[in-house]
């Protein structure tokens, strides 16, 4: 007998079908409204489970900002080589922007709407993380095993090439994630062209 899926939570239902009104209508342009009937509840018995639709907000963009930093701690810890370091790095990136798109789209397009204190705390979590990456990135430039000279320009390439992945796979859902994961390591730790 094959193991069921754990049952989610209402909250959770909540925030995932909240993520997908975020990133169809904008997370300006989304009620609560909208997001009642996307749930198929009235708008008043939604405030059971959240207060207002910046909680929802703050929920999703804390919640992944937090699955980054776990994992970055995680690998740091480890005795891995700066580019080993990185190969994972990518692959959670990889990870989240093809199967938590939603999720992913609003923490990377809607964060703006964020008030204080969420925004800062938000903004610090972001600001830490790449630090540590940006700090992994220059350990390989000086051990030569990055051929990168900017490790700024070297970041911020790789995760843009990432990021149109929670567009682009949400609507290509057929293809293999670990191909697909293989496929963008691939491209960006050797180059396109062939050696």
């Amino acid at each position: 007998m094959g193991q069921s899926k754990p049952k989610k939570s209402k909250k959770q239902i909540i925030l995932e079908e909240a993520a997908t009104l975020f990133r169809e209508k904008g997370y300006a342009a989304t009620t609560m409204r909208d997001l009642a009937a996307k749930v198929g509840v009235e708008a008043a018995s939604l405030y059971n489970h959240i207060k207002c639709k910046e909680e929802i907000l703050s929920q999703i963009c804390s919640s992944l900002a937090d699955t980054y930093t776990s994992k970055m701690v995680l690998i740091n810890a480890t005795d891995a080589t700066p580019i080993d370091k990185i190969k994972e790095l990518l692959l959670l990136h990889v990870e989240i922007n093809a199967m938590s798109s939603p999720l992913a789209s609003v923490m990377n397009d809607e964060w703006r709407h964020l008030t204080e204190p969420e925004r800062s705390d938000f903004l610090l979590k972001r600001r830490s993380y790449e630090n540590q990456f940006l700090n992994i990135i220059e350990q390989g430039i000086a051990d030569g095993s990055v051929q990168a000279t900017d490790a700024k320009i070297a970041l911020y390439t790789m995760l843009s090439s990432i990021r149109w992945l929670q567009h682009w796979y949400h609507a290509n859902r057929d293809m293999d994630v670990e191909a697909v994961k293989s496929t963008i390591i691939g491209l960006l730790m050797n180059g396109i062209q062939k050696s």
